[in-house]
């Protein structure tokens, strides 16, 4: 089912030894892939756009390589701008 996704990019946002990747597929799926501890990792779970906070999007689209970055965006459906104003109150 899922064989035929064609991977547009791999996006890191996890710090120290905690995986926390989310890779992006040209058709608008998203799959996380995480560690819970250092003893639980490579967690995976599918997502749709709607399903991630703003907090989260941010930091997505400050990692993600140029090249990519328009494309994520409207995967996200994501206005930088108007929600830095909300992240910043």
């Amino acid at each position: 089912m899922k064989s035929n996704l064609k991977k547009l990019c791999t996006i890191t946002i996890g710090m120290d030894y905690l995986l926390n990747d989310y890779i992006f597929y040209s058709n608008g799926m998203i799959r996380h892939r995480y560690s819970k501890s250092t003893f639980t990792y490579s967690f995976i779970k599918w997502l749709k756009p709607g399903e991630l906070n703003n907090i989260i999007k941010r930091r997505i689209i400050e990692n993600c390589p140029k090249k990519y970055k328009r494309q994520v965006r409207q995967i996200l459906e994501f206005n930088l701008r108007m929600n830095q104003s909300s992240i910043n109150k």
